[in-house]
Protein backbone atom coordinates (compact mmCIF):
# COMPACT_ATOMS: atom_id res chain seq x y z
CA UNK A 1 0.00 0.00 0.00
CA UNK A 2 1.37 3.57 -1.21
CA UNK A 3 0.25 6.52 -0.12
CA UNK A 4 0.79 9.73 -1.87
CA UNK A 5 2.13 12.05 0.72
CA UNK A 6 2.34 15.99 -0.44
CA UNK A 7 5.20 18.07 0.83
CA UNK A 8 6.53 21.68 0.53
CA UNK A 9 6.80 25.18 2.06
CA UNK A 10 3.85 26.32 3.98
CA UNK A 11 1.11 28.02 1.46
CA UNK A 12 2.32 26.02 -1.69
CA UNK A 13 -0.79 24.92 -2.29
CA UNK A 14 -0.19 21.27 -0.92
CA UNK A 15 -3.76 20.54 0.97
CA UNK A 16 -5.73 22.52 -2.30
CA UNK A 17 -3.62 20.63 -4.95
CA UNK A 18 -4.22 16.89 -2.67
CA UNK A 19 -8.10 17.51 -2.31
CA UNK A 20 -7.92 17.80 -5.71
CA UNK A 21 -5.81 15.27 -6.76
CA UNK A 22 -7.70 12.75 -4.18
CA UNK A 23 -10.70 13.32 -5.90
CA UNK A 24 -9.46 12.58 -9.48
CA UNK A 25 -8.06 9.58 -7.86
CA UNK A 26 -10.58 8.08 -5.60
CA UNK A 27 -8.74 8.60 -2.57
CA UNK A 28 -9.31 9.69 0.65
CA UNK A 29 -7.49 13.24 1.16
CA UNK A 30 -5.67 13.59 4.59
CA UNK A 31 -4.21 17.04 5.64
CA UNK A 32 -1.97 16.47 8.40
CA UNK A 33 -2.23 19.90 10.26
CA UNK A 34 -5.63 18.94 10.55
CA UNK A 35 -5.54 15.80 11.74
CA UNK A 36 -2.48 17.18 14.90
CA UNK A 37 -5.28 19.69 15.78
CA UNK A 38 -7.83 17.17 16.26
CA UNK A 39 -5.42 15.28 18.29
CA UNK A 40 -4.61 18.19 20.16
CA UNK A 41 -8.12 18.96 21.17
CA UNK A 42 -8.56 15.15 22.19
CA UNK A 43 -5.35 15.19 24.80
CA UNK A 44 -5.81 18.81 25.85
CA UNK A 45 -9.71 19.61 25.66
CA UNK A 46 -9.05 23.31 23.78
CA UNK A 47 -9.70 23.93 20.41
CA UNK A 48 -6.06 25.55 19.03
CA UNK A 49 -4.44 25.69 15.72
CA UNK A 50 -1.14 24.58 14.75
CA UNK A 51 -0.19 28.08 14.92
CA UNK A 52 -1.15 27.85 18.46
CA UNK A 53 -0.19 24.85 19.52
CA UNK A 54 3.38 25.93 18.31
CA UNK A 55 2.81 28.97 19.97
CA UNK A 56 1.65 28.27 23.25
CA UNK A 57 3.20 24.70 24.05
CA UNK A 58 6.63 25.16 21.39
CA UNK A 59 8.08 23.34 18.92
CA UNK A 60 10.06 19.84 20.64
CA UNK A 61 5.82 19.57 21.72
CA UNK A 62 4.59 20.21 18.48
CA UNK A 63 6.71 18.20 16.56
CA UNK A 64 6.60 14.97 18.94
CA UNK A 65 2.83 15.36 18.11
CA UNK A 66 3.15 15.46 14.83
CA UNK A 67 5.26 12.74 14.46
CA UNK A 68 2.76 10.47 16.38
CA UNK A 69 0.06 11.66 14.68
CA UNK A 70 1.97 11.00 11.17
CA UNK A 71 2.66 7.32 12.19
CA UNK A 72 -1.31 6.44 13.26
CA UNK A 73 -1.59 7.87 9.66
CA UNK A 74 1.18 6.35 7.50
CA UNK A 75 0.00 2.69 9.11
CA UNK A 76 -3.39 3.00 7.84
CA UNK A 77 -4.22 0.15 5.32
CA UNK A 78 -6.30 1.97 2.52
CA UNK A 79 -3.80 4.01 0.34
CA UNK A 80 -4.53 8.32 0.24
CA UNK A 81 -3.41 11.55 -0.64
CA UNK A 82 -1.84 12.78 2.52
CA UNK A 83 -0.82 16.90 3.04
CA UNK A 84 1.95 17.04 5.28
CA UNK A 85 3.09 20.51 7.32
CA UNK A 86 6.07 22.43 5.48
CA UNK A 87 8.26 21.33 8.34
CA UNK A 88 7.15 17.79 8.97
CA UNK A 89 9.43 16.30 6.42
CA UNK A 90 12.55 18.06 7.56
CA UNK A 91 12.32 16.15 11.18
CA UNK A 92 14.44 12.90 10.59
CA UNK A 93 12.15 10.91 12.52
CA UNK A 94 8.88 11.38 9.90
CA UNK A 95 11.54 10.90 7.04
CA UNK A 96 11.92 7.13 8.05
CA UNK A 97 8.17 7.28 8.35
CA UNK A 98 7.27 8.88 4.58
CA UNK A 99 10.21 7.12 2.55
CA UNK A 100 8.74 4.17 1.60
CA UNK A 101 5.55 5.78 -0.17
CA UNK A 102 5.31 8.13 -3.19
CA UNK A 103 6.27 11.97 -2.11
CA UNK A 104 5.46 15.07 -4.48
CA UNK A 105 6.63 18.32 -4.14
CA UNK A 106 4.14 21.09 -4.54
CA UNK A 107 6.03 24.09 -5.21
CA UNK A 108 5.07 27.88 -6.36
CA UNK A 109 7.15 30.57 -7.40
CA UNK A 110 8.69 32.11 -4.25
CA UNK A 111 7.55 35.32 -3.67
CA UNK A 112 3.39 33.97 -4.39
CA UNK A 113 4.38 32.04 -1.38
CA UNK A 114 5.56 34.36 0.67
CA UNK A 115 2.48 36.73 0.22
CA UNK A 116 0.32 33.50 0.58
CA UNK A 117 2.08 33.14 3.87
CA UNK A 118 1.88 36.85 5.16
CA UNK A 119 -2.15 37.16 4.11
CA UNK A 120 -2.63 35.26 7.05
CA UNK A 121 -0.05 37.32 9.51
CA UNK A 122 3.17 36.51 10.66
CA UNK A 123 3.44 32.54 10.93
CA UNK A 124 4.65 31.55 14.91
CA UNK A 125 7.30 29.62 13.18
CA UNK A 126 9.24 33.26 12.08
CA UNK A 127 10.97 34.91 14.73
CA UNK A 128 9.70 38.24 15.90
CA UNK A 129 13.56 38.99 16.15
CA UNK A 130 13.29 39.24 12.70
CA UNK A 131 11.67 40.90 9.68
CA UNK A 132 9.68 38.23 8.22
CA UNK A 133 11.02 38.39 4.15
CA UNK A 134 14.48 38.01 5.72
CA UNK A 135 13.02 34.61 7.78
CA UNK A 136 11.19 33.37 5.08
CA UNK A 137 14.08 33.88 2.07
CA UNK A 138 16.20 32.21 4.77
CA UNK A 139 14.03 29.14 5.17
CA UNK A 140 13.24 28.82 1.44
CA UNK A 141 16.72 28.80 0.69
CA UNK A 142 17.20 25.58 3.58
CA UNK A 143 14.37 23.74 3.27
CA UNK A 144 13.87 23.86 -1.12
CA UNK A 145 16.87 21.78 -1.28
CA UNK A 146 15.58 19.27 1.29
CA UNK A 147 12.15 19.13 -0.27
CA UNK A 148 13.94 18.39 -3.56
CA UNK A 149 16.12 15.77 -2.28
CA UNK A 150 12.99 13.89 -0.60
CA UNK A 151 10.29 14.02 -3.71
CA UNK A 152 10.35 11.88 -6.57
CA UNK A 153 9.31 14.62 -8.28
CA UNK A 154 8.21 18.50 -7.77
CA UNK A 155 4.91 20.04 -9.34
CA UNK A 156 4.51 23.99 -9.47
CA UNK A 157 1.49 25.19 -8.80
CA UNK A 158 1.52 28.19 -10.10
CA UNK A 159 -1.66 27.78 -12.22
CA UNK A 160 -4.89 26.70 -11.49
CA UNK A 161 -5.24 24.03 -9.33
CA UNK A 162 -6.39 21.40 -12.36
CA UNK A 163 -2.99 22.29 -13.89
CA UNK A 164 -1.06 21.04 -10.53
CA UNK A 165 -3.56 18.11 -10.37
CA UNK A 166 -2.90 16.66 -14.09
CA UNK A 167 0.39 17.52 -13.84
CA UNK A 168 1.14 15.00 -10.63
CA UNK A 169 -1.43 12.18 -12.31
CA UNK A 170 0.41 12.62 -15.54
CA UNK A 171 3.87 12.19 -13.93
CA UNK A 172 2.21 9.21 -11.64
CA UNK A 173 1.56 7.77 -15.29
CA UNK A 174 4.68 7.78 -16.29
CA UNK A 175 5.91 5.47 -13.70
CA UNK A 176 9.48 7.15 -13.87
CA UNK A 177 10.51 10.05 -12.98
CA UNK A 178 13.57 12.70 -13.82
Amino acid sequence: MEHIILIGFKSAGKSSVGIALAKELKRPFIDLDEKIEQAYKKERGERFSCREIMKHRGESYFRKLEHKVLNEIITTEEPLVLALGGGAPLEGNNRKLIREHKIIEISAPAMVVFDRIMANGRPSFFPTSEVPLETFQRMWKEREPQYKKLADFTIENNDSIQDAVNAVVEKLNEKTYE
